[in-house]
């Protein structure tokens, strides 16, 4: 049988050139912190067009503001990796909700293997002030087809600043304060979002310089497809021993 499910996947290997994500985020949730650190490069992204037309070496979807979900983009130093990306769902922000389902719908029914969508990544900043929107509970309330989604907390350092309790011992402040930070997360986040119909896949928090072999793991497990799992896995060059593991299985 696992003879059998490795000739298949590498037959199915064959056709997939690219594996495409679509990143989701609301306005510095350190999305293109998130990117770079995963493709490994300090330069910005190449931005295709409609005919996959590189546009122009610049990052039109970040500093400018622009954001277009459907125009992808990749880095030299990894170009299998395409992604797209939304601006996530602020308040009034229903177009681009709508515009997201809809690229998520068009994506899950192509029928090209290179035109699929393959993972979402959810980026939320943490805050403790700021819990989710109504519209984030609505993205995880419909159906996303069976394209897996991971929710990312980034900046978790600045989650730790905010729960900080000055009268803790110095010796034992930080893991308390990181305890409680991590239980401020799960009630703010981590569980109303379990609580949809369609909840993430996996919840990740990333701290400090945001080691990503664990983004990188989790993303492959939440894949139920091995022939993904092999691209992705390949495709990927920050986790060796994803590599090894996959190598000798």
């Amino acid at each position: 049988d696992m003879e059998n499910d490795i000739s298949a996947a590498s037959e199915l290997h064959q056709k997939y050139k690219h594996f495409r994500i679509l990143v989701i985020g609301r306005a510095n949730a350190g999305k293109t912190t998130l990117l770079k650190r995963v493709c490994n490069t300090t330069e910005e992204p190449c931005i295709y067009d409609k005919q996959n037309n590189n546009l122009v070496h610049l990052d039109l979807p970040y500093q400018r503001g622009i954001h277009d979900v459907n125009r992808p983009f990749a880095f030299k130093s990894n170009p299998q990796f395409i992604f797209h990306d939304s601006p996530g769902f602020e308040a009034g922000g229903v177009e681009e909700l709508n515009k997201v389902q809809q690229f998520i719908e068009e994506h899950a029914k192509a029928t090209e293997a290179n035109d699929q969508l393959h993972v979402i990544w959810f980026c939320f900043r943490p805050d403790k002030s700021r819990p989710l929107l109504d519209l984030e509970r609505q993205f995880f309330n419909k159906h996303v087809k069976n394209v897996p989604v991971i929710a990312i907390y980034t900046k978790f350092d600045d989650l730790v600043s905010q729960v900080y309790d000055p009268e803790l011992e110095v010796e034992m402040a930080t893991e308390e304060n990181r305890q409680c930070a991590i239980f401020c997360l799960k009630d703010k986040f981590e569980k109303p979002l379990d609580k949809c119909e369609f909840p993430p896949k996996a919840h990740l928090h990333l701290e400090g310089m945001y080691c990503f072999k664990e983004l990188i793991q989790k993303t492959a497990d939440s894949l139920d497809n091995f022939a993904i799992e092999m691209l992705f896995v390949s495709v990927q060059q920050n986790n060796l021993e994803l590599c090894i593991k996959y190598a000798v299985r």
